[in-house]
Formats: structure tokens, sequence, C-alpha cells
């Protein structure tokens, strides 16, 4: 039973998060820094971001979407492993880790059915504490 509610959470998720308006970052737009390998519980998974640069890929009206590195990996849960993704940082300061393509969203196709239903669309699972990122040295 505990799968099916996983599934079902991560699902609903996907759902929800498919309506946000993305467009490209500015070219002048610094990266970020994370100098040691950080491990955060999400939602009902913990989520393990490598270290290394992470170069804004996206923005939203509520923040800019980092890419890790490397996949990110995420365990406890069904669908666990590595994935395409990185950190989001709200307007406001909060992090999120994120997974999926958000480019698709951004250049306003989609590359899957999935996708054309909003599935594939960047999704947000907030953690705290924040990351201890800085500015990445040009």
């Amino acid at each position: 039973m505990t799968a099916i509610k996983n599934i079902l959470l991560l699902v609903t998720a996907f759902l929800l998060n498919g309506c946000v308006h993305l467009s490209k970052v500015a070219p002048d737009d610094r990266a970020l820094f994370l100098p040691q390998q950080e491990v955060r519980d999400c939602q009902r998974a913990r989520v393990v971001f490598p270290v290394g640069i992470y170069t804004p890929e996206i923005q939203s009206a509520h923040g800019v979407y980092y890419l890790a590195p490397t996949p990110i990996l995420v365990e406890g849960v069904v669908i666990g492993g590595g994935y395409r993704g990185g950190v989001f940082i709200a307007r406001d300061g909060r992090h999120a880790a994120w997974f999926g393509d958000a480019r698709d969203d951004a250049d306003e196709r989609a590359g899957t059915l999935l996708g054309a239903m909003g599935a594939a669309s960047p999704k947000l699972w907030f953690f705290s504490p924040q990351l201890p990122v800085q500015a990445a040295e040009r």
C-alpha cells in the first residue's frame, strides 16, 4: 500500500507542477558551487546533491532552476535512482530539489506525450535547511 501511495504522490506532483511558465535565463546569470555532497529529506525521499558547479538553466516567476553537474540521486521511493535535475532557488530564498527537463517547457514544446499533458515539467520538492551554495568563480 505504501508503494501505491508514493506513486500517487509522484503523479500528483507531476501534474500539479505542469502549469509553471518558464523562460531561459540571462547569459550573465552566475553559476553556483556546492563544495561538498549534501543530502536532504524531501517529501518521502532523500535527495543526494553532488559536489560541483550548478549552472542556471531555466527561470520562472518563482525562481531559478540550477542544473547539477551530474544526476542527483533519489533514495527511498519506488522509482529511486539518478535523475537529471538540480536545485531550485525560489525568489523568497527557499530551496527545492527539481527533476525533469525544463528546457522543453521553456521552448514551449512537449518532448513526449506526458510532456503534452504537463507531466514533463520540473517537479519541485522543497526542503530545509538550504544548501550551502556559493557563487561560482568565472
